[in-house]
C-alpha cells in the first residue's frame, strides 16, 4: 500500500511540475493585475452608483420638504377660514410626507456610510494594486535583465581578441599602399 502512495505522490508531483514549467509567471502577473484592476473599476461603479442614488433621494427630500411648505399654507389658510375636514386632510398629507422624508433621510445616512466605508476599501485596495503593479513592474524588469545576463553568460565563452593577426595588419598595409599609388587617400 506504500508503494502505491508514493507513487501516486510521485505522479501528482510531476503533473505540477510540469504545469509550473508550462505557465509563464508573468503572463499570470499581469493577468492577475488585470482583474484587479477590473474589480476596482467595479467597485468605483458602485461608488458612483451610490453617490447618483443619494442625489436622486436628497432631491426627493427637497421636493417635499416644499411640498410640506406648500401644505402648511394652505392648512393656514383651511383654518382661518374653519375648514376643519380639509384641515385634517391637509395635516394627513403632511405628516405622511414627513414620514416619507424621515426614511429618506435613514436611506440616505445608511447609503453615506455605505459610500464612506466603499471609498475607504477603494482607496487601499487602489493603494495595493499600485504598489502590486509596481512590484510587479521590478520584477519584470528583473525577468528581463536575468534573460539579459543568461544570454550575455553564453557569450561569455566566446574570447575576441584585442591583438589583430598578423594577416590583417599585412592586408591593411597592402589596401593602403595601393591607395597611396593610386593618388587616393586610404
Amino acid at each position: 500500500m506504500g508503494i502505491m502512495t508514493r507513487m501516486v505522490r510521485l505522479c501528482k508531483a510531476d503533473v505540477h511540475g510540469v504545469m509550473d514549467q508550462l505557465e509563464d509567471k508573468g503572463l499570470l502577473l499581469k493577468q492577475y493585475l488585470r482583474e484587479m484592476e477590473t474589480s476596482l473599476g467595479h467597485k468605483e461603479q458602485q461608488v458612483n452608483a451610490l453617490t447618483r442614488r443619494i442625489g436622486r433621494l436628497t432631491g426627493q427630500i427637497a421636493r417635499h420638504a416644499e411640498e410640506v411648505d406648500k401644505l402648511e399654507r394652505d392648512l393656514t389658510l383651511a383654518l382661518q377660514k374653519e375648514k376643519d375636514d380639509i384641515a385634517r386632510m391637509l395635516i394627513r398629507r403632511r405628516r405622511a410626507l414627513e414620514t416619507a422624508a424621515g426614511h429618506l433621510k435613514e436611506q440616505i445616512d445608511a447609503m453615506s456610510l455605505e459610500k464612506t466605508q466603499l471609498t475607504e476599501t477603494l482607496s487601499h485596495q487602489r493603494l495595493q494594486y499600485e504598489t502590486l503593479n509596481a512590484k510587479a513592474d521590478a520584477c519584470c524588469f528583473q525577468a528581463t535583465d536575468h534573460l539579459f545576463e543568461t544570454a550575455s553568460d553564453r557569450n561569455a565563452g566566446i574570447v575576441y581578441s584585442t591583438e589583430p593577426v598578423d594577416e590583417e595588419i599585412e592586408l591593411e598595409l597592402l589596401t593602403r599602399k595601393d591607395a597611396l599609388q593610386k593618388g587616393g587617400t586610404p
